[in-house]
């Protein structure tokens, strides 16, 4: 009886350590969801390019440029291409003194969402500035900003556009914001986390893609900076995860900036946000050198999925 009963002990023991063996051995390889990967298999290089090179012909966005209600109807009106009838600028005045002289100024940021199905009250955010500036030149003439940050802009668009393509339901509603007035102080990000803050609005989580189109010519190794804050180590988890699953990048976790763009006022808010950059310094950064010809789309393409992933993973 006793040989039995120990028997039994063993094999239960047994048991039990395969469980958590194999517990622990699914855990740490995930895989692939065919759901979310469907999702990110749609977003397209060429789209990409296409939508910085459209940014880049407009000569400058820069913030205090007389155009610059122009090119916010601009991207308000793509959006509305893909099908985002709902999209609105949601403009705030802006007061700057720039080279001696004080610019009184309305400015936009441009807003699209997909509702909550389940949760409509709770918002997941993503977003990148779509201004720009060139120290080398005259900036109210020209500054291309091509990788600065017509690639954040274009990111953001191009799974505004995927995701509408596939009729997708999201659990949480989803906004995607084209920010102004980054270049000159964080303005856009700063009135829209300000509202949002002031509002009770809840906000779950905010991706921000800023300078995603620069990598050099060797596509090996490629790796995106994941810059997080103090209530968003998870997401960046989350984030570090989607890019082992769904990309071919590498990733780094250097927050030597993470003052110096729109996922920054969010987190003063007390906000959870994320800033995706190249881990590769651009040497063509504010000058009229920031071009497509400049950019690697190959990279750029891989750095949006991140975001694509996470939006879907998150809302599914």
């Amino acid at each position: 009886m006793k040989k039995v009963k120990y028997i039994r002990f063993v094999i239960i023991s047994l048991s039990i350590s395969s469980l958590l063996f194999s517990c622990s051995k699914e855990e740490g390889n995930p895989t692939p969801d065919p759901y979310v990967e469907d999702f990110v298999n749609g977003i397209n290089a060429d789209s990409l390019q296409k939508k910085v090179q459209w940014l880049q012909d407009m000569g400058t966005r820069f913030t205090l440029n007389d155009n610059r209600k122009e090119v916010a109807n601009k991207i308000k009106d793509r959006f509305i291409s893909y099908g985002y009838t709902n999209t609105t600028l949601d403009s705030f005045f802006l007061q700057r003194t720039y080279s001696g002289i004080t610019y009184y100024t309305w400015q936009y940021n441009v807003i699209a969402k997909i509702n909550g199905a389940v949760d409509p009250d709770n918002v997941c955010i993503l977003g990148g500035h779509y201004d720009d500036y060139s120290k080398n030149s005259d900036p109210f003439i020209t500054a291309y900003g091509a990788n600065d940050n017509a690639s954040g802009t274009a990111a953001t668009l191009e799974v505004a556009r995927v995701l509408k393509s596939k009729n997708f339901s999201p659990k949480t509603t989803i906004e995607f914001i084209c920010f102004a007035a980054e270049e000159l102080g964080l303005y856009g990000s700063s009135d829209y986390s300000l509202k949002s803050y002031t509002s009770s609005k809840k906000i779950r989580f905010m991706l921000n893609n800023d300078m995603i189109a620069f990598w050099p010519s060797d596509q090996s190794n490629m790796k995106v900076n994941i810059i997080d804050y103090s209530n968003s180590h998870d997401l960046r988890e989350s984030a570090e995860t989607a890019c082992q699953l769904y990309t071919s990048l590498g990733t780094n976790n250097d927050s030597t900036y993470y003052k110096s763009s729109d996922s920054y006022p969010f987190y003063q808010r007390g906000f959870k946000a994320i800033f995706f950059i190249s881990d590769a310094d651009d040497p063509n950064y504010h000058t009229t050198s920031d071009l497509v010809s400049n950019c690697n789309f190959t990279f750029c393409k891989e750095v949006t999925k991140v975001s694509c992933a996470l939006l879907v993973a998150k809302n599914k």
